[in-house]
């Protein structure tokens, strides 16, 4: 009996495995190519992200989209931004989806983000600490390029960040790509002191 078990465990683990591969693509575009608009956009402040999935696998899928909190080091929050399961008129039912997403660090101290799709919005403000300014909205991939998407798994696709400061007092923004760490560890590794992550996940 335990060598019958032991055979269909192993039968199901490449089914399994694959059941979290898909042939998604994600494409990310960083502010838009109208330059009056975007010159609007830098004197109010607000960053543009425009991203977009396509692939036969996204047919039929919910989705979720995440906004995680970094203090300090640390994962202090986790947001739960959106849910397709609410309603069925969200279920995704075609080969491409995409939204926008909009973040702009408001006069009363928080970040307001704006995530814009097809027909309806979703809008979460946080409250920052008066120091903490100059955040910047940015893709985890480099530009003209696509990133494979894995169903029933969470993945981060944006990053708002305040920059850090060089050895030589420089501030810079992390290039998140060449940076060599996890999103997650971006905070420890560079000393930045609050940041974001947005992650979406498709099941």
């Amino acid at each position: 009996m335990r060598k019958i078990a032991l055979l269909v465990a192993t039968l199901l683990l490449p089914i399994s495995f694959a059941s979290a591969q898909s042939n998604i693509k994600l494409s990310a575009a960083n502010g838009v190519e109208n330059e009056d608009l975007m010159n609007v956009l830098r004197f109010q402040g607000i960053n543009y992200t425009k991203v977009k999935f396509s692939g036969t696998d996204l047919w039929g899928k919910n989705f979720k989209i995440f906004l995680r909190d970094f203090h300090q080091n640390k994962l202090v929050k986790t947001y739960e931004i959106f849910d397709s399961t609410e309603d069925e008129f969200f279920k995704i039912k075609e080969q491409e989806f995409g939204f926008n997403v909009l973040v702009q660090r408001t006069s009363s101290n928080k970040a307001k983000f704006d995530f814009r799709f097809l027909g309806f919005g979703v809008v979460k403000e946080i409250v920052l600490d008066s120091d903490q300014k100059d955040f910047m909205l940015k893709s985890l991939q480099t530009e003209n390029s696509e990133t494979n998407i894995s169903l029933n798994k969470n993945q981060t696709i944006l990053s708002f960040m305040m920059p850090y400061q060089s050895k030589n007092g420089i501030l810079k923004y992390v290039d998140v790509n060449q940076a060599g760490s996890t999103p997650e560890e971006l905070g420890k590794k560079f000393k930045i002191p609050r940041y974001f992550l947005i992650d979406i996940r498709f099941d």
